[in-house]
C-alpha cells in the first residue's frame, strides 16, 4: 500500500504540473469515444458517420466546456434518427427537451454523468455509474444518471423499432408515431433501471456524508444492496426479464471500481481519529478530525488535520527529542531490519502472484458467458415483443374492418326499411282514393 500511495502522489503531481495540456487531451479522447460509439451504433446517416467528421468535432470539443460534448452528441443522435424517419426524430427531440429541462434545473454541473452512463451501458458495465457518482457527486447526480439511462434505452428501443417497421412495411406517420410513444411509455425495463440508479445515487450520497467511521465502505455496500433489491422488485412487478446473474456480477464489479475510487479520493486512517470540543461566546463546537493517509507520512503522522496537529504537537515534539538521543544506537539495527522486511515483502509478493491470476481469468470467462446469455435473452425478448405488437395491430385492423362492415349493413337495412314504409304509405293513399270513388 505504501508503494501504491507513492505512485498516487507521483500521478497527482504530474497531473497538477501538466493540467493545461491534459484537460484538453482528456476532453478530446472522451469526445472521440462518444462520437465514434454513436456513429458505430446508430450510423444511419452515412454523410456524418465518418471518422474525419468525428475527429473535427473532437478537436472542437477539446477546447470547449463539457456541456458542448453532450449537445453535439444529442445532435448526432437526432441526425441519425432523422435518417431513419421523421417520427424517430420527433420522439427523440421531445425526450431530449424534457431531459434537458430537468437536467439543467437540478444538476447542470454533472455533464460527465450524462455522457458516461450510456457509454457504460454500451460497454456492459452500467452498475458502476450510480455508485461512483453517489460517492464523488452530489444529490443532483441522481437526475443526471437517470437522464443518461433514459437516453440509452430510448436509442436502444428506436433501433429495435426501426427493424420492426422495416419488416411490417408501415408508412403512416401518425401510426408509427403513436406506436413509438406507446412503446416508450410501456418500456418497463427503462423505467425500472432509471429509478433504481437514481435511488442508488441518493442512498450512497446520504450515507457517505455521515460522520461515522468507514462511511464510504458502508455507503458502497448499502448502495449495492439497494440497487439489487430495487431492480429485483421492479422485475417481479413488471416482468422486465433483467438478467439476475448479470446484475450480481455487475454489482460486484462496481464495488471493485468504487473501492479503487475510494483509495484515490478518500484514503483516511480511522484508527487515529480525534474528537475535539471547544467553545466561544456564541457556540459550542464538536469537531471530529480523521487524518488522511499519504505516501511518506504513514508512520510519523505528518499529514493529520489542523485540529489534531495542534492537539498533539507537544507530545510529538517530546517524542522526537527522545528519539533523536537514541538515534545513533538504532541506525545499524534499522538497516538490518529494513533489509529483512524488504526480502520478506518480495517473497510474499512472489508467492501471491501465481494464485491471483487463475481466479481473475475464471471470473472474466464466467462474466463473458453471462453477458452473452444476457444479450441473447434481450434479443429474444425484443423479438417476442415485436411479434405481440404485430398481432395486436392485426387484431385492431380486423376489428376496424368488422366495424365498417357492420355500419354498411345498418345503412342498407335503414334504406330498405324506408323504401318499404314509403310503398305502404302510397298503397294506403291509393286505397283511400278507390274507396272514395266507390262511395260516389
Amino acid at each position: 500500500m505504501t508503494k501504491l500511495r507513492e505512485i498516487r502522489l507521483q500521478v497527482v503531481t504530474f497531473l497538477n504540473k501538466f493540467e493545461a495540456y491534459l484537460v484538453p487531451a482528456g476532453k478530446f479522447i472522451m469526445a472521440m469515444i462518444v462520437f465514434c460509439t454513436i456513429n458505430a451504433t446508430f450510423g444511419y446517416m452515412k454523410n456524418i458517420a465518418k471518422f474525419p467528421i468525428a475527429l473535427i468535432l473532437g478537436l472542437f470539443c477539446s477546447f470547449m466546456p463539457m456541456s458542448i460534448i453532450v449537445v453535439i452528441a444529442a445532435l448526432l443522435t437526432l441526425a441519425h434518427a432523422y435518417a431513419i424517419s421523421i417520427e424517430f426524430a420527433i420522439v427523440l427531440g421531445v425526450v431530449y427537451l424534457i431531459m434537458f429541462l430537468l437536467f439543467f434545473r437540478f444538476s447542470p454541473k454533472d455533464m460527465f454523468a450524462v455522457i458516461l452512463t450510456p457509454l457504460c451501458f454500451v460497454l456492459k458495465i452500467p452498475y458502476v455509474i450510480p455508485m461512483s457518482f453517489g460517492l464523488v457527486g452530489s444529490a443532483g447526480s441522481a437526475v443526471s444518471v437517470a437522464c443518461g439511462t433514459i437516453v440509452f434505452y430510448v436509442l436502444k428501443y428506436m433501433v429495435a423499432a426501426e427493424k420492426a417497421f422495416a419488416e411490417s412495411g408501415e408508412d403512416d406517420l401518425l401510426t408509427r408515431l403513436r406506436a413509438l410513444l406507446e412503446g416508450l411509455l410501456k418500456y418497463k425495463e427503462m423505467l425500472v433501471c432509471a429509478a433504481a440508479f437514481a435511488l442508488t445515487v441518493l442512498v450512497v450520497y446520504m450515507i457517505r456524508r455521515m460522520s461515522i467511521n468507514y462511511a464510504w465502505t458502508i455507503a458502497m455496500i448499502t448502495g449495492a444492496l439497494t440497487g439489487i433489491l430495487t431492480i429485483l422488485v421492479g422485475d417481479i412487478m413488471y416482468k422486465t426479464d433483467i438478467s439476475i446473474v448479470g446484475l450480481i456480477f455487475g454489482t460486484i464489479l462496481a464495488c471493485g471500481v468504487v473501492k479503487v475510487i475510494q483509495f484515490l479520493v478518500f484514503d483516511v486512517d480511522y484508527s487515529r481519529t480525534e474528537k475535539v470540543q471547544f467553545e466561544d461566546d456564541d457556540y459550542y463546537y464538536y469537531v471530529k478530525a480523521v487524518p488522511k493517509i499519504t505516501a511518506g507520512n504513514i508512520k510519523d503522522n505528518k499529514d493529520v488535520s489542523d485540529v489534531s496537529s495542534k492537539i498533539g504537537l507537544k507530545k510529538r515534539a517530546e517524542k522526537a527529542n527522545d528519539d533523536s538521543k537514541k538515534a545513533p544506537q538504532r541506525v545499524a539495527a534499522s538497516k538490518d531490519n529494513s533489509k529483512e522486511d524488504a526480502k520478506g515483502e518480495v517473497k510474499q509478493e512472489v508467492r501471491r502472484r501465481p494464485s491471483s491470476k487463475p481466479a481473475e481469468v475464471d471470473i472474466d470467462k464466467e462474466f463473458s458467458k453471462e453477458r452473452a446469455a444476457y444479450e441473447a435473452r434481450q434479443a429474444e425478448i425484443a423479438r417476442r415483443r415485436e411479434a405481440a405488437r404485430r398481432r395486436e395491430e392485426r387484431l385492431r385492423a380486423a376489428e376496424a374492418e368488422e366495424t365498417v362492415a357492420a355500419t354498411q349493413v345498418v345503412q342498407e337495412e335503414d334504406s330498405d326499411l324506408g323504401m318499404s314504409r314509403r310503398m305502404a304509405y302510397q298503397r294506403r293513399k291509393l286505397e283511400e282514393r278507390l274507396n272514395q270513388n266507390d262511395n260516389r
